[in-house]
């Protein structure tokens, strides 16, 4: 950490909060946030490397912010790639590029108009019936049985059989991009060893192939599906998108696409069995469902931290940033801030103002597949609450979680089911 820095925060950065406080996910994570938010609303994480930014307001000026901040460290990894693991990337042919949450401008923008033609609301509702039918078909898998853990029998493979849908991509490859997903969230979200690394690249380098030869394979056979219509709208053209960033939104979508839905699921339903009266609630009157998807969103987001780098000086929630300086926007801790929230630590889906969570985002960069993750949450909820009302958590069972500073994912939903 360089001097400039150092004078920015007033003094020495690692004081105070920042020399303690960890932004992977934790037991005492939310009470730590509250309290920052209060006294110390950025401040300099010293196991992190990372500006924390934690007031709502302040994290959609960032979000909103193109002048001074940049996005395409988003998906840097956490942990600097060492010179081994890149070599085995570069021999592996492993050309992605930054195209979509991670790059910036008229490439960025060029980029997302193309995907949008094709991940956009009128084809995620066009899903509906399949998703609605892949949910009956993993909770029918439970009919007759007392317990179920749900992550690894409903919520891990529901969003992977969607998006799939869209992707053109095999069911029977799903376990094996599942897995390579699983990789890539480690290698960009979660500290990594050198044995990580070194396995991680070569994980990388075969998902990154299975993409190429997936859209090469397109080129020859088109099908009603991402890259047979991204190859259609590309005509050819580098102009419009070329065949290497193609793949790239290919190899973004494949992973982006299940990963925080599976997530997002699991989350939503470990809070309303946590806060009964609210299950109970939504079983009576399911035309509260939407609003429970989005108080999901707010109260326990998939998504807890998101990255961006200064690019010029600039002030934020009073502190200077200089150029290159990175910053994590803890989207949890802005999903919680009070002057937003009213009474925000508790689980309400009748919030009214619910929908001004920052989870998937805001501006130009908010997730193009927000509209589907919502949908699938809202037919879940929809087709378990029917049938399964006596849905319970069993209390006992133990909750542990990823560690990541971006994701809130735990690994297990042990319930009863009557």
């Amino acid at each position: 950490m360089n001097e400039h820095t150092k004078a920015s925060a007033g003094g020495c950065p690692f004081s105070g909060r920042g020399a303690t406080f960890s932004a992977l996910y934790h037991e005492g994570l939310w009470d730590e946030l509250a309290e920052a938010r209060q006294e110390e609303p950025v401040f300099f994480s010293q196991s992190d490397d990372y500006w924390i930014v934690t007031r709502y307001d302040d994290v959609m000026s960032i979000l909103h912010d193109h002048e001074h901040f940049s996005a395409e460290n988003t998906s840097d990894s956490a942990t600097p790639m060492h010179a081994d693991a890149l070599k085995i990337m570069k021999d592996g042919g492993f050309t992605a590029e930054k195209v979509q949450s991670n790059c910036d401008g008229e490439r960025h923008q060029r980029i997302r108009d193309v995907s949008s033609k094709v991940l956009n609301l009128r084809a995620f509702a066009a899903l509906e019936p399949k998703i609605r039918e892949f949910v009956n078909e993993a909770l029918d898998r439970l009919e007759g049985r007392d317990t179920a853990e749900l992550l690894s029998e409903v919520t891990y493979e529901l969003p992977a059989r969607v998006i799939f849908q869209l992707l053109g991509i095999p069911e029977e490859d799903m376990e094996q991009v599942k897995a390579w997903s699983g990789t890539r969230t480690t290698m960009n979200f979660s500290p990594s060893t050198y044995d990580q690394q070194i396995a991680g690249a070569k994980d990388m380098v075969d998902y990154w192939q299975y993409c190429v030869n997936h859209v090469k394979e397109r080129i020859d056979n088109p099908r009603d599906d991402l890259a047979s219509k991204l190859l259609e709208i590309r005509g050819g053209d580098d102009n419009v998108i070329t065949l290497n960033e193609l793949i790239t939104v290919f190899y973004g979508v494949a992973f982006a696409g299940h990963e925080t839905t599976t997530t997002q699921m699991t989350n939503a339903l470990r809070a309303l069995l946590t806060y009964r009266d609210q299950w109970e609630a939504i079983c009576a009157d399911p035309k509260l469902i939407p609003q429970a998807v989005e108080e999901a969103f707010r109260y326990c987001g998939a998504v807890i931290g998101w990255r961006r780098r200064a690019i010029q000086p600039v002030e934020i929630g009073g502190v200077m940033l200089q150029p290159g300086e990175p910053v994590i926007m803890s989207f949890g801790s802005a999903n919680r801030d009070e002057a937003q929230f009213p009474d925000p630590h508790t689980f309400d889906v009748t919030r009214k103002n619910a929908r001004k969570h920052v989870t998937m985002g805001n501006g130009k960069h908010v997730c193009l597949g927000a509209p589907l993750a919502r949908l699938e949450v809202k037919i879940l909820l929809e087709e378990i609450t029917r049938r399964f009302p006596g849905l319970r958590l069993i209390e006992d069972a133990p909750v542990s979680h990823v560690k990541t500073f971006v994701f809130n994912a735990s690994e297990s939903l042990h319930v009863r089911l009557r």
